[in-house]
């Protein structure tokens, strides 16, 4: 058990998630025949000044502010990680994107702002002899029908 002194503010944060301000009143030195045990007596910010032994207090005791604002702050930072971490794995699973994958080609940028709206079709007719594969995520390949035996695919013979 932490030593405290009496006279002592700590800052307890109960299950409400409330910052409360608790004073330790009186230190408790027992004497049995297992030994000795030490205890602390705080006293509650109330009305009626409860007072309770601290080790049956529920909750996280610390002995300054700056303890009690990292703690809350890294508790906060973690909770948004996780909930953005759960949106983007959201968005994987419903749109089959990831938020961050929105990098095209700068080409079929331009190609795409230069067309006009109402020549836009599904698939090109012109053969420009470009296969044009979309790899997901945002994504595309293109090679040119020349090179297509370069590929590294096996090399097949024709016999007719």
């Amino acid at each position: 058990m932490q030593n405290y002194r009496v006279g002592q503010i700590l800052f307890l944060i109960a299950d409400t998630s409330k910052v409360l301000p608790i004073q330790v009143i009186e230190e408790v030195i027992r004497t049995t025949l297992e030994g000795k045990e030490k205890t602390y007596i705080i006293k509650f910010p109330d009305k009626k000044a409860t007072t309770a032994d601290i080790k049956k207090i529920k909750g996280k005791i610390f002995n300054s502010r700056s303890d009690v604002e990292t703690y809350m702050i890294d508790n906060a930072k973690t909770a948004i990680q996780q909930m953005v971490l759960h949106a983007e794995e959201m968005s994987i699973n419903i749109f089959n994107s990831h938020p961050n994958n929105v990098v095209i080609e700068e080409e079929i940028i331009e190609e795409y702002n230069n067309k006009d709206i109402e020549d836009e079709k599904v698939q090109p007719v012109v053969d420009d002899g470009i296969i044009r594969v979309d790899l997901g995520n945002g994504k595309f390949g293109k090679m040119d029908v020349k090179h297509l035996d370069n590929a590294g695919a096996p090399q097949w013979t024709y016999y007719y």
